[in-house]
């Protein structure tokens, strides 16, 4: 026997005994005594004797209190004398009043954020209306019944705060109304308990078994819809079936919330975990329909820019670097809006929204003054995708001897892909504030120079004929441009330079390298390689010692080999 039985069977002994002792000295039929004349009867003089109130329900906070405490705990008796059952016929308070405060319980899980705490702690609150506290009102059949807490008198006389009959009386019609209350009824008794939280064990058992179901259907109705559409959209010209196709996950994950937005009702769950439920799947909408926008841009841009020419003039690589750019914009542009969205379905975010905008002006001046070389290094990007300095695909070369293909062009730095396959970073503020060298900023061809050393006597008529026959012998010459010019002369060898033509820079340095060797070549293969650079003796003067060594000393000295490039 549990301690609460004991104490009503103390209680009940106790109220046993006093009930001997007070019945004892009447008589067995007790005769009633004459009615007293109101002139004889005495007045009781002073105050009439003060009520003893009720501190379960003295107050509004502790009457919802305890009924919520009650109902959880399952003891509906007790909740039941939160009710004012005086409306119900004489003798069916015992048997209706647990019922009702059952259903009550459920209704306002229902309707209402239960939060007593929100409610008065005092007997008799200023500024409550007749209707006493209002916690929700249903509107249903067309007819509205309000849910409140009301001050009233209990059959002793006292003042508590109870749900009044009006309360009572719609409790039936609002649970009955509730047609998605089958699945509840059908679950086992075991599975109505509360692990500790706010919601019963079906409940949980429940949302997880929708969220699978959701996402199963979402899968599958989702693949069905794109497919259906890439293939009606693969009968008009353009990129349709491929931009119906990057719906594919966007869909899905819409039609995973939809789904389970729709089903959650049918959990009865409790208004604040119902708000919770609505709260994410607007957020899952909102991440669906960002992600789609960037996946509508993604694709667009990126078919756009497979359709371009590989190695065109100058207009369509700034055309391919405007694209890319404007994908990765409207990326970051997209989630910030999207953060921006999913915060303001959070009731703190927007109750702070004022304050957050009233100080946007020196917070913006602080994270500006912190964060100014990374700020400064994402507008430098902004301004150098809008002046297109560099370009994807340009040939450029920012350090001497480091040449190499722009590769990408991000927000901060730029990365340009080298000869011998190595990446270099540079930071857009380089860009944008050093010098450095575009080979393509105008146009796509380009002039090679191959220079050589020769000897003085090398005929430069022959040198010239043999640098077209090698220029004409490879394929990477464009037939434009191919000449020989004596740049200089020194005491030791001949400085000669071969011009060329290339039509695409990116073969530029192949041209380059390949005409310096076949020149190289041919100039050893003319009368023997005699043309090439080498030194010679000086003629003696004098068989005197003096004047020998002076010989030597200048054969010597001019014997020296010319370096040959």
């Amino acid at each position: 026997m549990g301690r609460r039985a004991r104490s009503r069977v103390a209680l009940g002994l106790l109220l046993a005994v006093l009930g001997l002792f007070v019945l004892a000295p009447l008589p067995l039929f007790a005769q009633p005594a004459p009615a007293a004349s109101a002139s004889a009867a005495p007045r009781p003089k002073g105050p009439a004797p003060a009520v003893p109130e009720d501190p379960a329900r003295a107050t509004p906070r502790r009457a919802l209190s305890g009924f919520l405490r009650a109902a959880r705990e399952r003891d509906f008796e007790r909740a039941a004398t939160f009710l004012d059952l005086r409306a119900l016929p004489r003798g069916r308070e015992k048997k209706e009043g647990p019922e009702l405060a059952s259903m009550l319980a459920r209704v306002l899980e229902w309707r209402v954020e239960l939060d007593p705490d929100s409610l008065p702690d005092e007997p008799s609150p200023p500024g409550v209306s007749a209707e006493g506290f209002v916690l929700s009102v249903a509107e249903i059949g067309g007819e509205s019944y309000v849910l409140a807490l009301q001050q009233v008198r209990d059959p002793s006389g006292a003042l508590v705060w109870v749900f009044p009959r009006s309360t009572v009386a719609a409790v039936r019609p609002i649970y009955e109304a509730n047609q998605r209350r089958w699945l509840e009824e059908r679950v086992p008794d075991w599975l109505k308990q509360r692990p500790g939280t706010t919601l019963y064990l079906w409940q949980w058992l429940g949302a997880l078994v929708l969220g699978l179901v959701a996402y199963g259907a979402a899968r599958a109705l989702g693949a069905a819809v794109v497919g259906v559409g890439a293939r009606l959209a693969s009968r008009l010209d353009g990129p349709f079936a491929e931009l119906v196709r990057a719906l594919r996950r966007p869909v899905r994950l819409t039609l995973a919330a939809l789904f389970f937005e729709l089903g959650v009702p049918y959990l009865l769950f409790p208004a604040g975990a119902e708000k919770a439920a609505s709260r994410a799947s607007n957020i899952l909408y909102i991440a669906a329909g960002a992600w789609a926008v960037i996946a509508l841009v993604r694709v667009g841009t990126v078919t756009w820019e497979k359709r371009l020419p590989e190695d065109t003039a100058g207009q369509v690589r700034g055309l391919r670097t405007r694209l890319t750019m404007i994908r990765r914009i409207v990326a970051v542009l997209v989630g910030i809006v999207a953060a921006g969205l999913v915060l303001m379905q959070f009731e703190v975010v927007r109750s702070v929204g004022v304050s957050l905008l009233a100080s946007a002006g020196i917070v913006g001046v602080l994270v500006g003054f912190a964060a100014q070389r990374t700020l400064g290094g994402v507008i430098a990007g902004i301004e150098m995708s809008i002046t297109q300095p560099v370009r994807i695909g340009d040939i450029v070369e920012f350090a001497p001897g480091d040449v190499g293909t722009v590769e990408h062009i991000y927000f901060t730095y730029v990365v340009v892909r080298l000869l011998d396959d190595r990446r270099q970073i540079v930071p857009v503020t380089r860009v944008m504030a050093a010098p450095f060298a575009n080979w393509t900023r105008s146009s796509l061809e380009l002039l090679v120079r191959v220079e050589l050393f020769v000897d003085h006597l090398a005929p430069i008529e022959q040198l010239r004929a043999g640098f077209l026959e090698v220029c004409r012998a490879s394929e990477r010459w464009d037939e434009r441009i191919a000449r020989v010019e004596v740049i200089d002369v020194t005491d030791k060898a001949v400085r000669v330079r071969g011009t060329a033509s290339v039509g695409k820079a990116t073969h530029a340095i192949e041209l380059q390298s390949e005409l310096r060797e076949r020149w190289l070549s041919f100039v050893q293969q003319l009368e023997g390689g005699k043309y090439l650079p080498h030194g010679r003796m000086a003629p003696a003067a004098t068989n005197s010692p003096d004047s020998a060594g002076t010989s030597s000393t200048a054969s010597s000295s001019s014997s020296s080999t010319i370096p040959r490039s």
